[in-house]
């Protein structure tokens, strides 16, 4: 496993599944764009993903990322993944629904030497509504 993945592997356990946000300064750059980011108002850099994670873990619980399929070209490395969680708060609009969901889910990342330095994704958030019953 490189030092790529580990690193990614060990941010989604860390920081996404238990909310710890210490290592943010750590794992991104100073100018760190997250272009699929909820909207939230907080400039680039590791205060972006301190705000995501924190975000994510005041609207969503039990939150798990199973990574598959880690695939790396030069600067750049995407993967596959699964997110379980229940919604305890106001996600997309809807109010807490108290159900759990499971969402596919394929990121990219750019590196700046050791350090992501952009990180884009592409989510079933709809399959994730339906689940919820906010739609049908």
């Amino acid at each position: 496993m490189s030092q790529r993945e580990q690193l990614i592997r060990g941010l989604y356990r860390t920081m996404f599944e238990s909310g710890d946000v210490t290592l943010a300064d750590r794992v991104v750059t100073p100018g760190f764009v997250d272009h699929a980011a909820p909207p939230v108002p907080v400039p680039a850099g590791p205060d972006q993903l301190r705000a995501v994670v924190s975000y994510l873990h005041s609207v969503l619980a039990d939150i798990r990322y199973e990574i598959d399929d880690v695939l790396h070209d030069g600067d750049r490395v995407a993967y596959r993944a699964a997110m379980s969680a229940t919604q305890i708060g106001e996600l997309f609009g809807f109010p807490s629904s108290g159900r759990s969901f499971r969402m596919q889910q394929i990121h990219i990342v750019r590196f700046d030497g050791d350090l992501i330095a952009e990180h884009w994704a592409c989510r079933d958030d709809l399959g994730a509504l339906r689940q919820l019953g906010h739609i049908a």
